[in-house]
Order: structure tokens, then C-alpha cells, then sequence
């Protein structure tokens, strides 16, 4: 209880670490008239999905130093995956029924299911090198600009200015100061989440994926249930979708430069499955005239805790 008392610990200050470092990017974007269509992409896309991230690069850090963790890197970038795509768009869509348009149905199907296969491939033969996260960069990185490209066509709406502010330096001060926050408390999750394996004798990607996998998307939850209260919904399909291509090519890709990262049987033979598998659900449910309703949203969170006690009980 004492190691999963700090695990929770150090994933609260993830999440908290997070929220600072998002609202002051935002605000600070603000400040010099950046446009919306940046701050949706780069702040709201790679901020959300900063745990993840820092997890994964100090994971990768650890491995360098001949500690591995190799299965809490994986498993974190996929389990987030698994639980963004189910439970959060299930408890969204339970809120309020989530739809999208038929060309951004295609887009999205294309864009995902295209990274989970990409990401299978390159861990078939169980490792994934330096050449495989370069692959895995670049395609996310095709995909970011492609993504920007399309944006610019539509309307770029100016974002108002605040007529109160801060001074920009008290601002960069707290971002620095979430960064801070971010980083310590990977740390912490890292060396908890080794200990709590070997203690309950389970995989590391267990630990990864349903307890840190899990903790780290409260952002993105936060962000979609913010969307639906605006009366925004197509933002928490946009911001979910956009958060797993992120978090399935490039955790896993930059932590691969550091060091060489280890798959484990049960992510290549049950995880990366069932993430293709609850994907493929999404986009059908969406495909529908009536689109996500609260029965489909209940579904999903059923499927996930599904994949929870799946994993449990076999892997």
C-alpha cells in the first residue's frame, strides 16, 4: 500500500503539473495573438499528453542506466491509449452524444488505425531500435503538419485578447515551475511503478497500462467534459483522437533514441489488439446517423474494464 500510495501520488502530480503547464502555455499564447488553430494543435495536443511523454523519456532513462522499465514505458502509451478511446469517451458520450462529420470520420479512421498498425509493425520482432521511434517520429510528424495544412484552409478564428494579464514573467515562472512539477513526479511514478510490479508479482506493463495509463489521461477527460459544457463536442473526439496518435508514435518513438525498448508478449498479443479492436467500435459508433449515444458510451466503458480484468486474469 505504501509504494501504491506514492504511485498515486506521483500521477496526481502528473495531472497537476499538467494543468499549470497548459494554462499558462495558453494564456502566454494568448498574450502575443496566436491563433486558435495553433493553440488546439501544439498547447492543448502535446500539453495533455505530457505525462506520457515525461514518463516515457525517463522510463527510457532508467533503461539506459540498466534498470528496465521497458514494460511501464509500452504499457503507459497504450493503456492511456485504450482508456482515452473507451472509458473517456464512454463517460463523455453518457454526458452528451458526441458526433462527427463524414470526411473527418474517414480522416480520423485513416490517421489511427493507420498509427496502431504502424506501431505493430515495428514491434513485431518484440524490440523497437533507434531506426523504428525515428520511423515512428516522422510519421507523427507527417501527420502533425498534414493536420495544420487542413486547419489553415478553414477559418482561423482570432483569439481575444485579455484585457488583465499577468506579467508575461510571472507567467513562464509558473510553466517552469509545472514542468518541475511534471518531471519529479515521473520519477516518482517510474520507481514506484517498478516496485509494485515486482511486488505483486505481475508485468510492469500491467502496472503501466491500467494504473498509470489510466491516471495520466485525466487530462483528456478533463478537456472533453470542458468541450461538452461549451457545448463544443466535436472538440473531445478531436482531442482524444489526436492524443492517441500522439501517445501510440511518439513516447514510444523518442524514448526509443535513448535506448532500445522491450515488448512484451502480452502488448503485442492482447493490448495492441484490443486497441485496434475498441477503435475500430469508435469509428463505427460515430459512422451512425444518431452517432455516440449514452448506450454506445456505456459500452465502451464496459469494454474497458473488460480489457482490465482480461488483462489481470491472462497476462
Amino acid at each position: 500500500m505504501y509504494d501504491l500510495g506514492f504511485l498515486l501520488l506521483g500521477i496526481i502530480g502528473l495531472w497537476l503539473g499538467t494543468e499549470l503547464v497548459v494554462r499558462k502555455a495558453i494564456i502566454l499564447t494568448q498574450r502575443f495573438n496566436v491563433s486558435s488553430v495553433f493553440i488546439g494543435l501544439s498547447i492543448l495536443a502535446f500539453g495533455t499528453d505530457l505525462p506520457e511523454l515525461i514518463v516515457a523519456i525517463n522510463g527510457a532513462i532508467h533503461n539506459y542506466q540498466g534498470i528496465e522499465s521497458s514494460g511501464v514505458i509500452v504499457g503507459n502509451a497504450i493503456g492511456s491509449s485504450i482508456s482515452q478511446i473507451s472509458i473517456i469517451i464512454g463517460l463523455t458520450a453518457i454526458i452528451h452524444f458526441l458526433a462527427a462529420g463524414k470526411i473527418q470520420i474517414r480522416q480520423l479512421a485513416v490517421e489511427l488505425i493507420g498509427a496502431i498498425i504502424l506501431l505493430a509493425l515495428v514491434a513485431f520482432d518484440y524490440v523497437i531500435t533507434w531506426n523504428d521511434g525515428a520511423i515512428l517520429i516522422i510519421a507523427f510528424l507527417i501527420y502533425f503538419i498534414t493536420h495544420l495544412n487542413r486547419e489553415r484552409t478553414n477559418k482561423i478564428e482570432k483569439v481575444e485578447e485579455k484585457s488583465i494579464l499577468l506579467n508575461t514573467t510571472s507567467h513562464i515562472l509558473i510553466l517552469i515551475l509545472g514542468l518541475g512539477i511534471v518531471i519529479l513526479s515521473s520519477e516518482l511514478t517510474i520507481n514506484r511503478a517498478l516496485k509494485l510490479a515486482n511486488t505483486w508479482d505481475v508485468d510492469q506493463s500491467f502496472i503501466g497500462a491500467v494504473i498509470i495509463g489510466l491516471g495520466t489521461s485525466l487530462p483528456e477527460l478533463a478537456i472533453s467534459i470542458s468541450a461538452i459544457l461549451k457545448n463544443k463536442p466535436g472538440l473531445s473526439i478531436g482531442n482524444i483522437i489526436g492524443s492517441n496518435i500522439f501517445d501510440i508514435l511518439i513516447p514510444i518513438g523518442i524514448s526509443s533514441l535513448i535506448s532500445n525498448i522491450y515488448i512484451e508478449p502480452s502488448i503485442l498479443l492482447f493490448d495492441m489488439p484490443f486497441l485496434l479492436f475498441i477503435s475500430i467500435v469508435v469509428i463505427y459508433f460515430l459512422s451512425k446517423k444518431k452517432g455516440l449515444q449514452k448506450k454506445e458510451g456505456l459500452g465502451l466503458s464496459i469494454l474497458y474494464l473488460v480489457y482490465v480484468f482480461l488483462k489481470y486474469v491472462l497476462w
